[in-house]
């Protein structure tokens, strides 16, 4: 099966932000047709122009953005807030973590301060971890520096750590949380490598630590973007698919792991001739994802269908090789559309093929086995897909070795 990216006449196009470069892209989870675009600072300066922006853009409104947030430092990262439709929090260069409500100003409503326990690196990761009611935004830097902030205060974290991994600093490039869960999570770092990490656990003697946990190497270069597998409980019963990941890196691969079940990848995927910048799993279908690279290509994978080629691979025309990188891609929840964004500053908005959408019924496998470990970074695992239907995932190879995921 063969899908297709189709990409509008009327795309977004942010004239006025061609000097900035998209730093992070997200679907506002209250507002469907609503993206959430931060940008760097840009090299040509203006003068009374704030480093920090990020733009709120309506899919229906093109020519100029819903509403632009700014702050002093530029912004890394900029989440919205699942449970308050209208607060967005960033995260900046500065090492700041900053939250705006867009029914009150364009400034920061609350910033945290650069105190001995908090940030003073970029911030490249933020996530929101709790449930409605109790919740909190964890945030991790560059150097290292993990803290945990309390939604209504942001002088001083409630909980700030830095995570070592055998007595080593980690420089963390992203992290991620699998779904419903605010203690396990898993970092992507400058060392090449993967790592898991819980909030609260207990050390030895029984005494309560924080930390890196466990530590997963395959790759040859520093990574840099992580995603977990989005699948819901009705997707496969008795199956737990949170910590299936996928991984990006400056080495031009992405792998797929199981931390929970094998600390090698059980598959490798390597079309790219560049850095991969960004991979996201989509929402809606369990095989598929999307991957973007330096070159300024989308490779949209389909895991039932081609585990060596993507099913599409396509790029935007007319672009300069300085500024063809795209930095982001975002699934919008429904699966129908693929935002990416990158060094150019433009936001384009890709319709997907209807197939994508198709939502996996409740009789949904998911296994996989590994096969031929290559320590090559220009080798690849050879799978050959098991005549799955669309509503299910098994990748399968020629080891006997099979992990059940």
């Amino acid at each position: 099966m063969k899908y297709q990216l189709s990409l509008p006449e009327d795309k977004m196009v942010e004239g006025f932000n061609r000097t900035r470069m998209v730093t992070d892209i997200e679907w506002m989870s209250k507002h469907p047709d609503l993206l959430l675009v931060s940008y760097n600072k840009g090299e040509e300066s203006v003068l009374g122009e704030q480093d920090g922006l990020v733009n709120v853009w309506a899919t229906t409104l093109r020519t100029r953005p819903e509403c632009s947030l700014i702050c002093q430092s530029e912004v890394t990262k900029a989440i919205s807030h699942p449970y308050r439709p209208n607060e967005v929090i960033g995260g900046t260069y500065a090492g700041y973590v900053v939250l705006w409500d867009i029914r009150a100003k364009r400034t920061p409503v609350l910033k945290s301060q650069l105190t001995n326990e908090a940030h003073s690196f970029p911030i490249y990761s933020l996530a929101i971890v709790g449930t409605e009611k109790a919740n909190t935004i964890i945030s991790v830097a560059n150097n290292g520096r993990l803290c945990v902030w309390p939604m209504e205060m942001f002088t001083t974290p409630q909980r700030a750590f830095d995570l070592k991994f055998n007595a080593k600093e980690v420089c963390a490039t992203s992290m991620c949380f699998p779904q419903e869960e605010s203690n396990d999570f898993y970092i992507g770092a400058e060392d090449n490598s993967v790592y898991y990490g819980q909030i609260h656990s207990t050390g030895d003697m029984g005494k309560e630590s924080s930390g890196i946990v466990e530590g997963f190497q395959s790759h040859f270069a520093p990574i840099t973007s992580l995603s977990l597998h989005p699948a819901p409980s009705n997707w496969a019963k008795g199956h737990d698919y949170s910590h299936v990941m996928l991984s990006a890196s400056m080495d031009w691969t992405v792998k797929l792991w199981n931390p929970k079940a094998a600390k090698s990848p059980l598959a490798s995927f390597e079309c790219a001739q560049d850095y991969v910048l960004d991979v996201k799993w989509c929402p809606t279908h369990p095989a598929v994802f999307a991957a973007s690279d330096a070159e300024g290509y989308i490779d949209l994978w389909d895991m039932n269908t081609d585990l060596e080629n993507p099913v599409v691979r396509t790029r935007r025309e007319n672009e300069t090789r300085e500024s063809s990188a795209i930095h982001k891609v975002a699934w919008s929840s429904d699966g129908k559309r693929l935002a990416a964004g990158g060094a150019s500053g433009v936001v384009s908005v890709y319709s997907v093929d209807k197939d994508v959408t198709l939502r996996c019924d409740n009789n949904c496998t998911f296994s996989t086995r590994t096969r031929n470990q290559r320590t090559s970074p220009s080798s690849s695992t050879s799978c050959r897909a098991a005549g799955c239907l669309p509503s299910r995932l098994r990748a399968t190879a020629s080891n006997d070795n099979k992990v059940q995921l």
